[in-house]
């Protein structure tokens, strides 16, 4: 995986997304209204678009984190992804910057684990739901990701 250096100036930013996911195509929709340095180009994975602009990329596994592309053709995985894309718009550089710190680093790899993993749960329990079924999808996901968590003791 490539790391993280900005140097020079880039024309794009290829973002893979999975159009079958809720959570995925509402984070490209919110990612799409914002201001940006550099322009975030969407493709669908699994998409004609896909495999002729990146022939041999299902060997990155984009199907399993968010894969983020440049126009120089360095490859952005999970976390590095989407500080990547925070990294492109005009309000969340800043934040992009401070979520590469070593120290805040592997905090944002476990998030985009989390969401990775358990996307078509969210997608299906935050976005296709009543609230009260909701609610009660989440009292019965949280206790069984709670014991796999490496400090159980905290709130």
């Amino acid at each position: 995986m490539t790391p993280i250096v900005w140097t020079g100036p880039m024309k794009c930013l290829y973002v893979l997304y999975d159009s079958q996911c809720e959570l995925c195509v509402r984070c490209r929709d919110w990612l799409k209204k914002q201001s940006a340095f550099v322009p975030l180009v969407f493709v669908a994975l699994r998409s004609e678009e896909m495999r002729k602009r990146f022939p041999g990329i299902d060997a990155l596994k984009p199907s399993q984190q968010l894969l983020v592309i440049s126009d120089r053709g360095s490859a952005y995985r999970g976390a590095y992804a989407w500080i990547m894309c925070l990294w492109a718009l005009r309000n969340y550089r800043e934040h992009a910057h401070r979520m590469s710190h070593p120290i805040l680093l592997p905090f944002a790899q476990i998030v985009c684990e989390l969401l990775s993993r358990n996307r078509f749960y969210l997608s299906d329990a935050l976005f296709r739901q009543e609230p009260r079924n909701t609610a009660q999808l989440i009292a019965v996901h949280y206790p069984r990701h709670k014991a796999s968590w490496s400090n159980p003791g905290t709130t």
